[in-house]
């Protein structure tokens, strides 16, 4: 399984505090694209997490669907004072203004907020990865269809 990105988790903050992620049942999540164009489908059953994003499925990696519902469970925790400052954020279009170079897209991020609370901001997603890095999880992609908004 390859590593998750970083930006991923700058994503997956975004879901939680734009109330994107929906508890269907005990197993099953819906989470909200963030240009509200489809729900992804994340289903948790033990250590195993599937869901139908691109990253997932195609690159084998946890996409930040998964990483939501994680910390939707509680499973990851981090200071929560940082949350405000992804209100709204649209990583689709960011992410393909700078061609999916995440990095960019986190620099862009980061270059309109203030440097001590940029500090705080990475050293929280540092400490989200670390957590994630450390739980016992395996992730797969799954076939479920995609549920468009539009």
């Amino acid at each position: 399984m390859k590593r998750t990105k970083e930006a991923k988790i700058y994503e997956a903050l975004s879901a939680i505090i734009d109330k994107r992620v929906v508890e269907i049942d005990k197993n099953t999540y819906h989470v909200l694209s963030s240009d509200h164009s489809k729900y992804y489908t994340v289903i948790n059953e033990g250590d195993l997490y599937t869901s139908n994003d691109n990253a997932t499925y195609w690159q084998h990696y946890a996409g930040y669907p998964i990483i939501a519902v994680m910390i939707f469970q509680g499973k990851l925790s981090f200071d929560t004072s940082i949350l405000p400052y992804f209100i709204g954020v649209p990583w689709h279009d960011v992410n393909e203004k700078n061609k999916r170079d995440y990095q960019k897209s986190i620099d862009e991020f980061l270059s309109a907020i203030d440097k001590v609370v940029c500090d705080k901001i990475i050293k929280e997603i540092n400490y989200i990865i670390e957590q994630f890095e450390s739980l016992p999880y395996e992730v797969k992609g799954n076939r479920i269809k995609l549920i468009s908004t539009r």
